[in-house]
């Protein structure tokens, strides 16, 4: 996890760095997409490590509704005006994502399962737009399907197996579960 944060926090310094370069060296739209670049590839890089970390905490769980913030944040000054970057749809698929990563930690399922909406998170990461909301909707959409589709394969069979397991544990110690 030390090095996720290492690479998140490193992530701000060298995006200032980017940003006024390139503005010296032409102007400051080029400075501001210079800075975007070089947070781009700091954030994918964090994201990438803290995919091959053996086990998370729930902490970790709950970096990419605070990234995809900070994220649309450091969008917002190229968003004026235009329809370059959709924040409500990011934060979704980032919620998603944390919400995914905070399942598959207490039901210990696996890393596979984050994928789809590990995808989904870095497509609306991207400036890439087409003209209208189906793009952002139906990828959303499409992991929003595929997380409760492994959901009800994967976790919920886990849940009522548990909860059984506990009211037959309750009625065999002689306890009534509803008193």
């Amino acid at each position: 996890m030390w090095r996720t944060f290492a690479i998140s926090f490193l992530s701000f310094p060298f995006s200032i760095l980017a940003f006024i370069i390139g503005w010296a060296a032409k102007d400051l739209r080029f400075g501001l997409l210079a800075g975007a670049i070089v947070f781009t590839g700091f954030f994918t890089a964090s994201v990438i490590s803290l995919f091959f970390i053996k086990t998370y905490s729930y902490l970790d769980a709950a970096l990419p509704p605070v990234f995809s913030l900070v994220w649309s944040l450091a969008f917002a000054p190229f968003s004026f005006g235009t329809s370059l970057f959709s924040v409500p749809e990011f934060v979704a698929s980032a919620s998603l994502l944390s919400a995914c990563m905070a399942l598959a930690k207490r039901y210990d399922t696996e890393k596979r399962w984050l994928i789809f909406p590990a995808v989904v998170f870095f497509y609306e990461m991207l400036p890439v737009n087409i003209p209208g909301r189906f793009d952002d909707m139906f990828a959303l959409a499409g992991s929003i399907g595929y997380t409760l589709t492994l959901f009800m394969r994967r976790v919920l069979p886990h849940i009522i197996k548990t909860g059984v397991r506990e009211i037959l544990d309750t009625h065999k110690n002689g306890q009534n579960p509803r008193d």
